[in-house]
């Protein structure tokens, strides 16, 4: 199978995500939403781009490699680092059930919702789980490459214009993230087991704590809200601290999991 050479990398980390920038920079739309699916449009297209670059059968053998019983042994992993967080607070008092704008219509109904919502984010989780699987078998070192195509791909989100500023929780939550995604591709080969550990540890981390994303909301929520803020009301001092403290508890069991062959 063709494999993806360095100067072909290089333009895929610099190119995409430039493009990427100069949308965000003039305020125009990176995604975009096509019969109910949800698509990131530099994600769209590396998949675009891999198709013509590498050929159907790399797109064969990611389909092959769909398993739904193996999928759901993870159906309560991600379940997890909510319960503990959640908890936690709880015993410590520092967290309440809050009453957001939107609780039933946007709130209740992303969790009645959710396979829908799963279903629609499939597609760009294949794309993405596919081009990581590709970058891992055309480089010695597997993950730190697709960390880096990550870091690219998805940073400019941290970027806001026309004055850039940086919040040192939302980078490490961010890193933390990505880290998770890179070592899960990595171990797991199922591209469905991928995109639910993917997609749900963001989903949960938007409707229990909220967000100012619109991107990320209309994504993974609804695409007719601007901003939601969570299931919950956290105490301020500890607030800072939830997304890092969940993205790394997230983390922590990819790191005993078993590599697949």
């Amino acid at each position: 199978m063709k494999k993806i050479s360095i100067p072909i990398y290089l333009l895929l980390l610099f190119i995409l995500p430039g493009l990427n920038v100069a949308l965000r920079f003039f305020n125009l739309p990176n995604y975009f939403f096509l019969l109910g699916f949800r698509f990131y449009g530099i994600i769209l297209l590396a998949g675009i781009f891999l198709y013509f670059y590498i050929g159907k059968e790399i797109w064969k053998q990611s389909l092959l490699s769909f398993s739904f019983k193996k999928f759901c042994r993870y159906i309560f992993f991600v379940f997890i680092p909510p319960l503990i967080i959640i908890g936690g607070l709880f015993l410590l008092n520092k967290i309440e059930l809050g009453d957001p704008d939107y609780f039933y219509e946007l709130g209740l109904s992303s969790i009645v919702d959710f396979p829908i919502y799963f279903f629609w984010n499939l597609p760009q989780f294949f794309i993405l789980f596919t081009l990581m699987q590709t970058v891992e078998s055309s480089f010695r070192l597997k993950i730190l490459p697709n960390f880096i195509l990550l870091i690219f791909f998805l940073s400019p989100e941290l970027l806001t214009f026309p004055k850039i500023t940086f919040n040192v929780f939302t980078t490490l939550s961010f890193v933390l993230l990505l880290v998770s995604f890179s070592l899960f591709s990595y171990k797991k080969k199922n591209p469905l087991t991928f995109s639910f550990y993917c997609f749900t540890t963001v989903w949960m981390a938007l409707l229990l704590f909220g967000t100012t994303s619109e991107p990320l909301l209309q994504t993974f929520l609804a695409k007719t809200y601007t901003t939601w803020d969570g299931f919950f009301e956290i105490n301020k001092k500890f607030a800072p601290y939830i997304l890092p403290s969940y993205f790394l508890l997230s983390l922590i069991p990819v790191l005993f999991l078993k590599k697949e062959s």
